[in-house]
């Protein structure tokens, strides 16, 4: 599944997401994350500190993003499925990020998107 102009549009300025995973207890876990890039159908976000997410991650690929506008008008829910690298070309993109500068990425994930459900 694809982002319309209008979801882009979104994430490109309220790049903070709530990001949550399971892992194989089924034990739910949700954090805030930066979006670093958002494309047709994937949208990257780096690991600078990640630990129960990461596990998770890797026991389970299953994951779910919620963004929103700031008056909560419109927002996204975002289905999807996680890959996690610490190397290639978008662990290279997300080490070189000005937002980066201070940290030292363990690695990225790649989401790709499998639904997207506007609210309003």
């Amino acid at each position: 599944m694809e982002l319309t102009e209008k979801q882009l549009d979104l994430l490109s300025r309220r790049n903070l997401m709530i990001f949550a995973t399971s892992g194989y207890n089924n034990k739910p876990r949700a954090i805030i994350v930066e979006v670093n890039k958002a494309e047709k159908d994937k949208i990257i976000i780096t690991d600078n500190q990640m630990g129960s997410t990461k596990d998770n991650l890797l026991t389970n690929k299953n994951v779910f993003l919620l963004a929103y506008e700031e008056d909560y008008h419109y927002g996204l829910k975002i289905s999807g499925i996680a890959e996690y690298y610490t190397s290639g070309e978008h662990f290279d993109f997300v080490k070189n990020l000005e937002t980066n500068k201070n940290w030292s990425p363990k690695g990225v994930v790649v989401v790709t998107i499998k639904d997207i459900i506007e609210f309003e």
